[in-house]
């Protein structure tokens, strides 16, 4: 079993996947399928692993967007012929960086970052 800060971890692992590939212009990110592919499969990552975080901990931490980022899988992929690609791009340009540092500052508050 996966504990809390295995899954922060896999989150910030994630995070840091999507930033080493970044692209700073929308007709980057437009034009490369590949790469957009790659961040929508951290994202679904980013959104499991938010998922199965533990009751506790989401409690315990009440300004992190919880349900938000446990459903952004679902809300990027309504059917899967149909994917939200604007607003994948606005995940990746608006709310990593928030969320890396969140998910930081609980695994060194759980002291095992």
């Amino acid at each position: 079993m996966r504990t809390d800060a295995k899954r922060l971890g896999d989150i910030l692992e994630a995070v840091s996947r999507i930033e080493d590939h970044a692209v700073s212009t929308w007709e980057a990110y437009e034009a490369d399928e590949v790469r957009r592919w790659f961040f929508l499969k951290q994202v679904e990552i980013i959104s499991e692993a938010a998922w199965k975080i533990s009751a506790d901990l989401k409690i315990a931490n009440p300004h992190v967007p919880w349900k938000k980022i446990a459903g952004m899988r679902h809300i990027l992929v309504h059917e899967y012929w149909e994917v939200d690609w604007d607003l994948l791009w606005r995940v990746l340009t608006e709310e990593l960086v928030p969320l890396r540092r969140h998910m930081e500052r609980m695994l060194h508050d759980s002291g095992a970052g």
